[in-house]
């Protein structure tokens, strides 16, 4: 057995003491510390932990919303005082720990803005604190398709689809090939069908750095009305032939994913289960729904990632466009062009944005506005206004087209000169030399003339 010498054994209490006291003062520190830390969680305001939204999808829809998150409950006058600098119209929501601010309208692109909260305010302190969020808008940019020559050129250049930077001046070349018969802009690249010398169409995903990417078709057979759409993360257009399982298709809609190409093209469904016959459709900006319009005249809102059943919106007319600045459709209704907002199911008259004057077109900008052109020139209509030219053609040229952005703030003016040839595409056929002049709808004040034709705003 060993033993212990009598000093150890005397020193060991006076250690477990040291120990305790040690202990004790530690706690109490801790303690004081935590007191102190409570009192000045109470003594300060609340602190933005986090901004929920995209700032940038201001520039082309209403109704955007960023989602402000506290650290704690707010105040309900924690809204009071809040601005935005450039001055935007918006609204203002607190709920909770959140404050919610919505844009009502559209902001401008490339610009430095900053929301401002002069009084976030604790709910159960009353203690404020200020906070600020900056963010960039895009640049402001249209996209042409620059068509090489004649359909049956041998050699020669390539069609090129080319995106303008209206803000910066700048252009950039997203892709490059014989023969392009359309495309699709969703923003970070985009999908062209191109045709090669008998006509057949193939898919093509290209953007800027990056390889393209062939996408799948259903068959042999013909594509057209192609869109894409960076919100739903989908490509889609119509089909016409003989799909790989020998099934016969006549304008169908098919989606392809182009982040997952192997996955193949899947064909859309109607409400009885059969491939849907679409005779015109449209992605849904801010979302993953697209709606398409059948033979028989029925509008049907599908979900472009098949999670949920297509949903029957009825025969409220032919269907002509999304309304700019918005997630509503223009129609041709019973008693003229009308408006059918698909978050409440209503459907109301445009008034007031087009006479009973001959046109070549029109292109609605609200249910209340429009803008209308002739060979010559481009008016501008209001319910409230008198009618505003806002372009005219030149001499020895004529207007084709006219297409809106997607806030309608501007517009692309295709403008044809007198002599111009038809390149003769067997699908989409276009003017040589075409050219568009992008003007602000309100002024008719030219931004820029970009060489082209097929704008993506007149998707």
């Amino acid at each position: 057995m060993i033993r212990t010498s009598p000093e150890a054994d005397a020193a060991r209490p006076r250690s477990s003491r040291r120990w305790a006291v040690a202990g004790i003062a530690v706690v109490v520190c801790l303690a004081a510390v935590s007191t102190t830390l409570a009192a000045a969680a109470l003594e300060r305001g609340p602190r933005i932990r986090g901004v929920d939204g995209d700032p940038s999808l201001a520039v082309q829809q209403a109704g955007v919303t960023l989602v402000f998150r506290a650290d704690q409950p707010l105040d309900p006058r924690s809204g009071e005082g809040v601005r935005i600098e450039p001055a935007a119209p918006f609204e203002v929501e607190v709920t909770g720990s959140t404050m919610r601010l919505r844009f009502t309208g559209t902001v401008d692109h490339a610009r430095d803005y900053q929301v401002s909260i002069p009084a976030l305010r604790g709910r159960a302190t009353g203690a404020t604190a200020e906070a600020a969020f900056d963010f960039v808008t895009p640049p402001l940019s249209v996209t042409t398709l620059e068509r090489g020559g004649s359909f049956d050129r041998t050699g020669g250049a390539d069609d090129r689809i080319v995106r303008h930077d209206l803000s910066s001046g700048s252009d950039e070349v997203l892709f490059s090939a014989p023969r392009i018969q359309e495309y699709a802009d969703d923003g970070a690249g985009v999908v062209a069908a191109v045709l090669d010398e008998d006509g057949r169409a193939t898919l093509t995903r290209a953007g800027q750095g990056v390889d393209p990417v062939s996408l799948p078709l259903p068959g042999d057979g013909t594509v057209g009305l192609l869109r894409a759409s960076a919100d739903a993360g989908r490509a889609g257009f119509v089909f016409t032939g003989t799909g790989a399982d020998a099934q016969p298709y006549t304008s169908a809609l098919f989606l392809v994913d182009p982040a997952d190409p192997d996955a193949g093209a899947r064909v859309v469904l109607d409400i009885d289960g059969l491939p849907l016959q679409a005779d015109a459709w449209f992605f849904v900006p801010g979302s993953s729904y697209l709606v398409a319009q059948a033979p028989t005249g029925s509008l049907i809102l599908l979900d472009a990632t098949g999670s949920a059943p297509p949903r029957l919106l009825g025969e409220v007319g032919a269907l002509r466009a999304v309304l700019p600045a918005s997630t509503s459709l223009v129609v041709d209704g019973d008693t003229g062009p009308a408006v059918l907002d698909l978050t409440n199911g209503t459907l109301s008259d445009i008034v007031g944005a087009a006479v009973g004057e001959v046109s070549t077109g029109t292109v609605f900008l609200s249910d209340s506005s429009s803008v209308q052109w002739t060979a010559d020139e481009v008016v501008r209509r209001t319910a409230s206004e008198p009618p505003a030219e806002v372009f005219e053609a030149g001499a020895g040229s004529r207007i084709e087209e006219v297409c809106v952005s997607p806030s309608g703030r501007f517009a692309a003016v295709g403008v044809v000169r007198t002599g111009d040839e038809i390149d003769d595409y067997p699908t989409r056929a276009e003017w040589r030399g075409r050219t568009s002049t992008v003007i602000d709808v309100s002024s008719g004040a030219a931004l820029a003339e970009v060489s082209g034709t097929r704008p993506d705003w007149c998707a």
